[in-house]
């Protein structure tokens, strides 16, 4: 009788370790997969708390006419800040364990991510690029949701005036 109960506990044990080994799932980083822009408005552009259009950056910030207002604001954003994530049609494949891919004007472009900060801050390298790091606030990363921004002070040399503060957003969906 000993044995039996004996055998009948031992058995229950290699069910009960087996079930739970069966349980454990690798736990799998929200942001890795393909990420586009999301539906209408993907990049906000915000100076002094007010949204902006690339043509009022280009006036108002970077101090450019009119006519070539939005191409200066375009270029300033994505070689400064942006990096790998195009304004036109972003497109980044973020891959275990920190490799990156994006699409850049039709260029492909290799690189390496990181978090940061308990997960607060992506840090995306890209050598390809003029500019090699890129910082972006991680403000919401979810299955199918990845949210970043960035903000910076701008001022002129010599002047006495307040500085401009800029704020990026950029919405990322799989």
């Amino acid at each position: 009788m000993k044995n039996g109960v004996f055998n009948l506990l031992l058995a229950l044990a290699i069910f009960h370790a087996a079930c739970n080994n069966d349980d454990v799932t690798p736990t799998i980083n929200p942001i890795i997969g393909e990420w586009v822009a999301a539906e209408g408005q993907f990049l906000i552009l915000t100076v002094d708390g007010e949204e902006k259009s690339l043509v009022e950056f280009g006036m108002e910030v970077l101090r450019t006419n009119e006519a070539g207002a939005e191409l200066a604001a375009r270029d300033y954003l994505q070689y400064s800040f942006l990096g790998p994530i195009d304004m036109q049609e972003p497109k980044l494949l973020f891959e275990s364990p920190s490799q990156l891919s994006s699409t850049l004007s039709g260029e492909q472009i290799e690189g390496t991510w990181r978090t940061h900060n308990e997960r607060t801050v992506l840090k995306i390298t890209a050598p390809d690029l003029s500019e090699n790091d890129f910082s972006f606030n991680l403000k919401k990363l979810t299955v199918n949701e990845l949210e970043l921004d960035w903000s910076w002070e701008m001022s002129y040399i010599g002047e006495t005036t307040e500085p401009f503060h800029v704020g990026l957003k950029i919405k990322l969906i799989k």
